[in-house]
């Protein structure tokens, strides 16, 4: 198998709203050996305001450092595309990989791709036959010490935890040089193999076993393929791993398994709703979950494992064995275990009337075979073509509610993107339109009770003049005639223009977090004509 991996920098942490400022990726083959590698950067969406602490970690403005190799947002998602895409095509079979890609890079790219009228499924959908692959390094880092002791070296937070973070693995580890560069996205990346390749050398059975739960299918072949197994699950960073053989699948996904702590011998014979009361009472829970499509931590039952985790090392293999002969071979409480599973699911309706087109993704279904046509030939046209082709979503008849409204969006989607590269073909009305709503949102007024989902100015001056305020706070800055308190690295004294009065500044942070103020502002003024 290959692997792409893959690293986002973006312009905060909300991957409806926010945005990918630059992606590195690397092609390797199984040893990790490089075959091709892709980097690339665009400057703002036009409407997005940038959170100022997502831009402080890679000190890096969109569009203002390097401006000529930056892209615009829809030419750089374009290439992305095509680039993945070319690679899946010639190197399957193939697996997407990050480092903590699965929760946060990829919502990023599936978004990403939605809103330029891409396929958002690109990593896991089939190809010529054979299902899309990811897998995620963090989930692996955080397990490798709990079945092989010592593989990775760790840092500690002041609570005594142990810390993953990549910009703390890789130089405990010594896994890249001294001049590294940590947040740019293709340094984290030739950062993240070194950590797969530990873990790969380190824990092989860990690495084969990632292997193949890296697609739902093939999570369900392991799963089914043991009488019991180790399941790993993670809670705000912390792992805990149970020891568990299946029931059934979910009524909603994933798979539902029994937690052999617990033997279940003690319910046979019992009545329904008094094994239900036990059951739901249960702390902790006996019906354990594994979420099959996010590539979840399960292990083989080897002995030296089982044995290695708390609460079940003085249980014995052959009990273990045991407890899930009985859950496979009862068939009263294997039924009434399945009923219980299906009785516990809760319709959740939600109001979709005041969603935004951005924000759904999942709501409508995905685009049928037509306007899959449409949105390949939008890429293949010119800008005269892209425009009739938003206009012919807007004009497709359908009595299907749900496919209605994806014609919608998707025009939407298609002149936000015209008017992102060719502003001037548009019509004065539709212009004055989509400068509106983007000037809604950026000056969108904050309430105590109420706020906008995506950033807005007035938000990023607030956490500007409030990072400002405890980097002087920290003595990370001098004034006029004070001596320099730090040992950052310095740029040439020069003009603050963070506060009101004329100050000096001769700190990196405080200078870079100027920077940031200038580019707010230059983002309302584009748009202070329309501020309400």
């Amino acid at each position: 198998m290959n692997f792409i991996f893959y690293d986002f920098e973006t312009t905060g942490r909300n991957s409806t709203w926010d945005q990918i400022i630059q992606v590195g990726a690397i092609l390797t083959n199984e040893n990790f050996e490089e075959i091709d590698t892709f980097e690339k950067e665009c400057i703002l969406k036009p409407g997005t305001v940038p959170e100022p602490g997502a831009l402080m970690v890679t000190y890096k403005i969109p569009g203002k450092w390097a401006p000529e190799k930056h892209l615009s947002h829809y030419s750089f998602v374009k290439l992305m595309w095509e680039k993945f895409s070319d690679w899946k095509n010639n190197y399957d079979p193939i697996a997407f990989i990050g480092y903590n890609s699965i929760n946060f890079d990829e919502e990023f790219l599936r978004r990403a791709l939605y809103k330029n009228l891409f396929d958002p499924l690109l990593t896991t959908k089939y190809n010529f036959g054979v299902p899309g692959k990811r897998g995620d390094i963090i989930n692996l880092a955080r397990a490798v010490n709990i079945f092989y002791p010592g593989t990775l070296k760790t840092t500690f937070n002041e609570k005594g935890k142990e810390v993953y973070k990549l910009d703390e693995l890789a130089p405990a580890n010594a896994v890249m040089g001294e001049d590294f560069m940590f947040h740019d996205a293709l340094e984290d990346v030739k950062a993240t193999i070194e950590i797969a390749r530990i873990i790969k050398n380190g824990a092989p059975i860990l690495w084969d076993s990632a292997l193949k739960t890296m697609h739902k299918k093939d999570v369900l072949k392991f799963i089914n393929g043991e009488e019991f197994l180790l399941s790993s699950e993670f809670y705000f960073g912390t792992l805990r791993t149970y020891v568990v053989a299946s029931i059934c699948e979910g009524p909603k996904g994933g798979m539902k398994v029994f937690d052999l702590r617990n033997d279940p011998s003690q319910f046979i014979g019992l009545e329904y709703q008094e094994l239900k009361k036990i059951i739901s009472e249960a702390k902790p829970k006996i019906i354990r979950s594994i979420v099959i499509n996010k590539s979840p931590i399960l292990m083989p039952p080897e002995p030296e494992f089982v044995c290695s985790v708390v609460g079940y090392e003085n249980i014995g293999i052959e009990e273990l064995s045991r407890r899930a002969k009985i859950l496979k071979e009862n068939i009263q409480l294997s039924s009434q275990l399945k009923r219980l599973i299906s009785e516990d699911v809760k319709d959740e309706v939600q109001d979709q009337s005041d969603k935004e087109p951005e924000e759904c993704i999942w709501n409508f279904g995905f685009a049928g075979a037509q306007e899959k046509a449409l949105m390949t030939k939008f890429h293949s046209s010119d800008w005269k073509g892209k425009l009739e082709i938003a206009d012919h979503f807007q004009n497709l008849q359908t009595n299907d509610y749900n496919t209605l409204q994806r014609y919608k969006i998707y025009s939407e989607f298609a002149r936000l993107i015209v008017y992102e590269e060719k502003p001037e073909i548009l019509s004065e009305e539709l212009k004055a339109k989509i400068r509106k709503k983007l000037a809604d949102r950026i000056f969108y007024p904050d309430t105590d009770t109420v706020r906008s989902p995506w950033n807005n100015s007035n938000r990023a001056h607030m956490q500007i003049e409030k990072m400002g305020n405890e980097i002087e706070e920290e003595g990370k800055i001098y004034w006029k005639n004070e001596v320099p308190m730090c040992g950052l690295s310095k740029l040439p004294t020069k003009e603050c223009n963070l506060h009101k009065e004329s100050t000096k500044c001769d700190c990196f942070e405080y200078d870079f977090l100027c920077k940031i103020k200038d580019l707010i502002d230059e983002i309302e003024n584009e748009y202070k004509d329309l501020k309400f």
